[in-house]
């Protein structure tokens, strides 16, 4: 039986990612976790306070560039490899808590983590600022090293640093979307990317 509220997230989040918000009761949420519905409603009195926690720890703290980076000093093109190493972490992270092991469906598990994001769009309360700063984040970190690189000269003096940043992240963001509808996230092809656009501000 699953008793603390660690578990329960965990639980809540695999049906808020396979299942629209509004089908997701308290009472299969519950069954899931091996509970009550008196039981699950002791650590979270209404769905949307679940649905809330979930988010807060599975999307936006799991998504804070602070958890999902460790950079360390170095040039663009190291920056793309910590980069990429980052979302491979995260997403073999998620991938372990949202395989459930039910695989009769065929929407593989990182297009599962999309429909969670949509329904937090949805579902939670004024939540357009939280989600501009995860992307924010992403773009400060591609900002400021591109800044770094054209200082030193790794990269032409004429690269405009937004635009630069906006299409690393757009590659990025882009490609994970994309390959969700299929088998997920390659983040070797990712890469690979990644490098290209770097082979193109390269000085």
């Amino acid at each position: 039986m699953f008793t603390n509220r660690d578990e329960v997230l965990e639980k809540a989040l695999q049906i808020f990612a396979r299942m629209n918000y509004e089908k997701a009761s308290q009472m299969e949420i519950a069954r899931s976790c091996g509970l009550s519905k008196a039981g699950l409603t002791y650590y979270f009195p209404v769905k949307q306070d679940l649905f809330i926690a979930v988010a807060d720890k599975y999307v936006f703290d799991t998504q804070h560039t602070k958890n999902k980076f460790n950079f360390t000093t170095g040039s663009l093109m190291d920056f793309i490899d910590q980069y990429v190493a980052g979302v491979e972490n995260t997403r073999q992270r998620l991938v372990k808590l949202l395989d459930d092991g039910n695989h009769s469906g065929e929407c593989c598990v990182n297009f599962y983590y999309y429909h969670l994001l949509m329904q937090v769009r949805m579902y939670y309360p004024h939540v357009e600022q939280k989600i501009a700063a995860i992307f924010n984040q992403n773009l400060e970190l591609w900002k400021t090293a591109l800044e770094k690189a054209k200082d030193s000269g790794e990269i032409r003096q004429e690269v405009d640093v937004n635009e630069a940043a906006s299409m690393f992240w757009q590659v990025f963001f882009g490609t994970s979307f994309e390959q969700s509808f299929f088998q997920g996230l390659d983040t070797r092809k990712l890469s690979q990317s990644l490098h290209f656009l770097y082979s193109l501000l390269k000085a």
